[in-house]
């Protein structure tokens, strides 16, 4: 799989000809057209720099380690403009990339989004079921994103944060024969084993050793 890169945007192409488009005049697209697709013929739609949901900013949580930092920053800030989020699939993906390239806020406020995506009907749809996309997605937007949980090439590694409006949180995750949790508290993050010996994960860079019955604790 390819994925261009465009040195005068400094940003990765979604395909070799998106950037030749024009982008989608969303300033003058009534709110009652979305989502677009509902409203507007394919070739309509695929001849204009719009997404419906992620897929440049999904490549960039997928394989993070393949991608530079500010790269991230400006492919983020780039399909942020141009997408619609009528997909369930979309705002958890934008919250936890938000969360990686430093955008604490806005990754709380797509969680949000996704976490109520149901219970406050944003689609308009929920009479017809669940959106099991965002159900999972709230989820993954606590490990993936406040927690930065990644593993790229067998090695699990953690960057934490806490947001603003939270005390704390915690959740549970298998690694291999190993149960571990991870409690984030606003002075602290720890790691215990509840099933398993011994796992050693990265906290910031930073080697952490976790042994059963010994928690590890590490002060923000």
């Amino acid at each position: 799989m390819i994925l261009p890169y465009d040195d005068t945007l400094g940003i990765h192409a979604q395909d070799d000809t998106f950037l030749d488009k024009p982008v989608w005049d969303f300033a003058n697209a009534p709110r009652d057209k979305y989502p677009l697709l509902l409203h507007y013929h394919p070739l309509v739609i695929y001849r204009h720099q719009v997404c419906k949901q992620p897929d440049v900013v999904l490549a960039l949580m997928l394989l993070g380690h393949e991608f530079y930092d500010a790269d991230k920053k400006r492919d983020y800030d780039y399909y942020e403009a141009i997408t619609t989020h009528d997909s369930s699939l979309s705002s958890c993906i934008f919250s936890i990339m938000a969360a990686d390239v430093g955008y604490t806020e806005k990754a709380y406020d797509y969680f949000m989004q996704t976490a109520r995506l149901d219970l406050d009907n944003l689609h308009h749809n929920t009479q017809h079921g669940v959106h099991a996309a965002a159900l999972a997605g709230s989820w993954m937007g606590v490990v993936y994103g406040f927690a930065g949980m990644r593993s790229f090439g067998g090695q699990v590694k953690f960057a934490p944060f806490l947001p603003k409006q939270w005390t704390h949180y915690q959740f549970v995750v298998r690694i291999g024969a190993v149960l571990l949790q991870v409690r984030v508290e606003a002075s602290n993050t720890s790691y215990s084993l509840l099933e398993g010996e011994y796992l050693t994960v990265q906290h910031r860079g930073q080697a952490v050793e976790v042994l059963a019955g010994h928690p590890s604790i590490i002060a923000h």
